[in-house]
């Protein structure tokens, strides 16, 4: 009796071993696809939060670009008529600084002759480390009574400064004259 007692307490201990492993295993499984689907999602998480930055990035990055060729057209791009207004228009692209810096660099009267400086190509490079610094190549033509008289391919740093979310030119340095072909 003692034998068969113990015979059956072994196997029923045996069986509620088998039991408890199999629901282990069971709930492992499940606790193993639930980490799988939550990796997967966190993966999908993780390439959408890469994707906005870069859209953020890219976004941050146009306002920057249309700031510096809409700034250097508004100061590049004149005639006569509008020798001295261009700098009224620069007023929402540039610095009240860098505005009167640019106006000490110019007369305080239109020319005399029929002028006109038009800015023809322009190419902007984005700085490796400091994202308001750029290197603009750019290429003007001067026109004398209506007769393109020089092109001028040029280098200029521009810095931007950021005020709430809007960006201006706050530094503009003609870094000289280019080679060109």
């Amino acid at each position: 009796m003692k034998k068969l007692l113990l015979t059956v307490t072994g196997s029923v201990t045996v069986l509620i071993l088998f039991v408890s492993l199999f629901s282990l295993n069971q709930t492992n499984q499940t606790l193993e696809n639930k980490l799988s689907k939550t990796e997967n999602d966190l993966k999908t998480m993780e390439k959408l939060i890469k994707q906005d930055t870069q859209f953020n990035d890219t976004v941050a990055n146009q306002k920057k670009l249309t700031v510096i060729e809409e700034g250097l057209r508004t100061y590049l791009d004149y005639d006569n008529d509008t020798y001295l207004t261009r700098f009224e228009h620069l007023q929402n692209k540039a610095t009240r600084e860098t505005i009167q810096y640019l106006k000490e660099l110019s007369s305080e009267e239109p020319p005399l002759l029929d002028i006109k400086n038009q800015l023809t190509e322009l190419t902007i490079y984005l700085h490796p480390t400091d994202e308001l610094t750029f290197l603009v190549q750019l290429t003007t033509e001067y026109s004398l009574d209506h007769e393109v008289v020089s092109t001028l391919p040029q280098l200029y740093q521009v810095t931007l400064i950021e005020t709430n979310g809007e960006y201006k030119i706050n530094q503009l340095i003609n870094l000289g004259l280019t080679v060109t072909n």
